[in-house]
Formats: C-alpha cells, sequence, structure tokens
C-alpha cells in the first residue's frame, strides 16, 4: 500500500477525523507521513517541540512521565490501532509534548503535521465539534486516573487492569513485563510481583510465564473491590 492510501486508511479510523470530508482527508493525509517504530524506541520526548501528533495504523504506543531523576514512570495511557497519541498537546499554549511516548512493541505511526490538522478543523466545523467531545471525554480518563492513583491502593488498581483487560481481551492475555505494569498501576515491579502472587497464591489467577487466566472474575472484584466505580461511567 502506497505512503498516502496507509496515511488516509488510518485516519479513517480515528473518531473525530472521521467526521471530515472525504476531500478534507485526503488533503490531510497528503500532508502526513508514515513511521516505523521498533519496540521500544521513543516517539517524542517530554519537553520536545509539538509539531506532530500520531495516529497508531499497527502496534502499541505507550505515554508516561519520568519521575524528576528518570526513576520511576507513571503510564497516563497506552494507544493501539485508530487511536492517536499527542492530540493533546497540539492544543497547549507552551508547544511543548508534556509527556514521552515509546513503542511497546513494533508499531507503525501516521504523523499528522500539527498545521495541517488546524486547517482542517476551521475548514470544517463538524471536525472542530468531535475534536471538542473527544477531549473532553480525554479530561474524563485523566480524572479517573487521578482517581484510581489517590484513593484506591495498589491491588485494587491491579484487580481493575485484569478485569478490565479480561473484559477486552478475553479469559487469557499476555501481562506486560512488571516494570510496564508496575508503570500503569502507579508503583514499583516489586510490589506488582508479591501482588501478582498474592492472586496466584489464592487460586484468583493462573500464571504461565507472562500468559495470565482470571479464574473467577466476579467473585476477584467482590473480594477485593466491593465498592467499585461502574466502568466507563456506567
Amino acid at each position: 500500500m502506497r505512503p498516502k492510501d496507509l496515511a488516509l486508511a488510518a485516519l479513517q479510523r480515528v473518531p473525530y477525523l472521521a467526521e471530515a470530508s472525504p476531500e478534507g482527508l485526503e488533503l490531510l493525509a497528503n500532508r502526513c507521513q508514515c513511521r516505523r517504530l521498533e519496540k521500544g524506541q521513543l516517539l517524542f520526548l517530554e519537553g520536545e517541540p509539538v509539531t506532530h501528533f500520531f495516529v497508531v495504523e499497527a502496534g502499541w504506543i505507550r505515554v508516561f512521565k519520568s519521575g524528576p531523576r528518570g526513576q520511576k514512570q507513571l503510564v497516563l495511557h497506552m494507544e493501539g490501532p485508530g487511536s492517536s497519541v499527542a492530540e493533546v498537546a497540539v492544543f497547549l499554549e507552551e508547544e511543548r509534548y508534556p509527556a514521552s511516548a515509546e513503542a511497546v512493541e513494533p508499531s507503525e505511526v501516521v504523523a499528522v503535521p500539527r498545521e495541517a490538522f488546524f486547517e482542517l478543523m476551521e475548514a470544517e466545523p463538524a471536525v472542530a465539534r468531535a475534536v471538542a467531545r473527544y477531549l473532553a471525554a480525554r479530561q474524563r480518563d485523566l480524572l479517573r486516573l487521578v482517581s484510581k492513583l489517590t484513593f484506591q491502593d495498589v491491588l485494587e488498581r491491579l484487580v481493575f487492569y485484569l478485569v478490565e483487560r479480561l473484559e477486552a481481551d478475553g479469559q487469557g492475555f499476555d501481562l506486560p513485563t512488571n516494570a510496564e505494569l508496575a508503570g500503569i498501576l502507579g508503583t514499583v515491579p516489586e510490589i506488582v510481583s508479591r501482588k501478582l502472587w498474592q492472586l496466584y497464591r489464592e487460586g484468583l489467577i493462573e500464571l504461565e510465564g507472562r500468559r495470565v487466566r482470571v479464574t473467577e472474575p466476579a467473585y476477584l472484584l467482590a473480594k477485593f473491590w466491593p465498592r467499585r466505580p461502574g466502568r466507563r461511567g456506567r
């Protein structure tokens, strides 16, 4: 597939860009670039100038903040095919990426120039309205992350992560490394290891390498998180 066709196909999968006219989306695709990333390769670093946001065509991208000494990382979100990365950053006045992003597996992304994106929104109000709705949802997700880190202990956060993965990927799925999982949960790898072992010892999960199977998800939630908020606002 030609780079332009690849870019166009990726853009069409993003909900707020799908509101664009075919002509507007094609013009945007003409100004995009396709990039390949190896596992662990940085897409951008916190503090770098914002020139593009990115649409994930294949693979997974991890967006994270590093601690003052770089020893601890907090994963803000992970994005897969059809999702975008750093779309919020293009609206910031300081024009610097507020976090870093890297590929957690071999990935392909489409780099969307900031100015081309602004031109599309100015020309097509439906896209601008869709972007506003999307940014509101991002704000909601950030508040949920803050709530989790503030009011839930590590075991509760781990249980909710496992159940969310279960609902998305089925009863058996591969875990990220303990270091990556620690970043997602806002803790350190040693505590992740202990909490996974606790769930395994109590027969609530089965582990084979990095493959995990949640044996009793309803009981797991009732035991460790009986007053959980509804998933996705329910």
